[in-house]
């Protein structure tokens, strides 16, 4: 009982999640700034319900779940800003091939 009880003092003492709140609110907006919009939606969209619950669960101050559900929502804000980037870097690939290409047959009806 009494291990319980130094248990439950000690998560009723444990301080409210703000950085990992701010922090995780900031991967987010860069997701959103690098195109995750367009490019990784639903990705973006859990990040954002887990942020949402993260800010419920320190409402009902339960430091620990909210901890665990913004760690979720980072990891799926960073994916959605990855896909974004990685997107954008091949369509930026697909139109220099293509202007190579463009280029490429201008040369050989020059040169006939």
């Amino acid at each position: 009982m009494i291990v319980g009880v130094s248990f439950i003092a000690a998560c009723a003492s444990t301080n409210p999640p703000t950085q990992q709140l701010t922090e995780t609110r900031m991967v987010i907006e860069r997701a959103e700034q690098d195109g995750a919009q367009e490019y990784a939606p639903l990705e973006l969209r859990d990040a954002g319900i887990k942020l949402q619950q993260a800010r419920e669960a320190v409402d009902a101050e339960n430091y620990k779940k909210a901890i665990r559900l913004l760690e979720h929502a980072r990891v799926d804000a960073e994916l959605a800003q990855v896909k974004a980037v990685s997107a954008k870097s091949q369509e930026a690939a697909a139109e220099l091939k293509e202007s190579i290409r463009i280029l490429k047959e201008e040369l050989e009806r020059k040169n006939k």
